[in-house]
């Protein structure tokens, strides 16, 4: 009986320590704290996907010296749009709007499809704020006219 618990006890230990090594590595290593949010993102054509993350991270775990530094945010919308030829450009935006002009909220950026993927990605003042409800539209581009909806989803 005690060959066993002592067997059971060294297992769990090893199974703790095992668990707690990247951890550990992880904040040695200065990266940090932060949050990561991911959506699907889909649309009327079941062949197009992609997905947006919004992300803060703080690069260092000390605290802040100010409230402007020490943390990175970005923003990024990836695509897989089969179902446009190349040099497609589609507009993402940023909702829900509050303007009727805006239907779709407000132009993040743009993305240029090439061989069916395309990718946008923001960094730091240029990425907008994201809540819960956020809502993000990936359009094709159309001067002067409401482009097709590609893909949407919200966080």
């Amino acid at each position: 009986m005690k060959t066993r618990t002592l067997i059971s006890t060294a297992v769990l230990a090893i199974v703790a320590l095992a668990l707690t090594i990247p951890a550990v590595a992880q904040n040695l290593g200065g990266t940090g704290v932060g949050i990561q949010w991911r959506i699907g993102l889909y649309g009327p054509n079941v062949r197009n996907s992609g997905a947006a993350v919004y992300g803060i991270d703080r690069t260092s775990l000390a605290p802040p010296t100010s409230v402007n530094n020490k943390t990175v945010s970005t923003f990024t919308v990836k695509t897989i749009t089969p179902s446009l030829i190349d040099g497609t450009n589609m507009d993402v935006f940023i909702g829900p709007s509050t303007n009727l002009n805006e239907p779709y909220g407000k132009l993040a950026g743009t993305i240029n499809v090439q061989g069916g993927f395309g990718a946008m990605v923001l960094i730091g003042a240029k990425v907008p704020l994201v809540v819960k409800g956020t809502t993000v539209t990936v359009i094709e581009h159309q001067e002067n006219l409401a482009g097709q909806v590609v893909l949407q989803g919200s966080f």
